[in-house]
């Protein structure tokens, strides 16, 4: 009898034991889960922000890096993860660039073609990355033929995403004379596309911009956007000081100076 106790009492000791520690695991693991979860709800917060238009303070991205390591080092393919993080590398070049961190500039952009590339790696069908991509290259190392097969692949895969399309076209714009005709022609029909969209001020932008070059042909392209659309245009770049003829739009009296 006292046998059996004592069986029983070092049964429900070892019980209560094992409760105990796998307690105390379970919590262990919420707890690294949660933070991780909060980390890349935090990532796809500020990724989607960089994809409004918000602005970032110089530096306010640096804490996201850890972050942004783990998402790119996973053993799993995460695509919407590995897809906010090159957004956020994208935009820590770009800071780095345009202010001028000689310290930084080589570091990140590094980062940012390697993110991109194992990103492609776990989802190769992102337009986005493929422009990215394209741009990167051609920071780094000028024009290479290469990178007309990134614009190609970018443009297959997401031929009518607004966000993607202005970066893309200002790109594409940028190295208009050495594009082949069916990338020349995606190029002009983006641009139709964006003033379809009414994304007047990045369409000024462009035309303004890397697109001057050719305005005419860009300009001449609108012909089959709606009457609303170009109405609007032609008003917002006589705005801004641009007497220039969009099609259907009569032209506006002489400017008095």
């Amino acid at each position: 009898m006292q046998m059996n106790d004592r069986r029983e009492h070092a049964f429900h000791a070892l019980a209560r034991l094992f409760a105990v520690v796998f307690g105390l695991l379970a919590c262990a693991w919420g707890a690294a889960t949660f933070s991780t979860f909060w980390s890349e709800i935090s990532i796809e917060r500020t990724a989607k922000g960089i994809v409004d238009g918000a602005t970032f303070k110089l530096g306010s991205l640096d804490p996201l890096l850890p972050a942004l390591d783990r998402i790119e080092l996973s053993s799993y393919c995460r695509p919407e993860a590995v897809h906010n993080s090159t957004i956020i590398r994208l935009q820590l070049a770009e800071d780095a660039l345009a202010n001028a961190q000689g310290h930084l500039i080589d570091a990140r952009l590094d980062a940012l073609e390697n993110a991109i590339r194992r990103s492609l790696a776990c989802s190769p069908s992102d337009p986005f990355l493929w422009t990215v991509l394209a741009r990167v290259d051609q920071t780094r190392r000028g024009y290479q033929p290469e990178q007309l097969t990134y614009l190609r692949l970018s443009y297959q895969l997401g031929p009518y995403e607004g966000w993607i399309a202005v970066r893309r076209n200002r790109q594409a714009l940028a190295m208009f004379g050495r594009l082949p005709p069916d990338l020349t022609e995606d190029v002009v029909r983006e641009f139709a596309d964006l003033a379809r969209s009414e994304f007047y001020a990045d369409v000024i932008s462009i035309l303004t911009g890397p697109g001057w070059p050719i305005h005419d042909r860009l300009l001449a392209s609108l012909k089959d956007v709606g009457m609303h659309q170009r109405e609007e245009l032609a008003r917002e770049l006589y705005s801004v000081g641009y007497d220039v003829a969009v099609p259907g739009i009569a032209p506006r009296a002489p400017r008095p100076w």
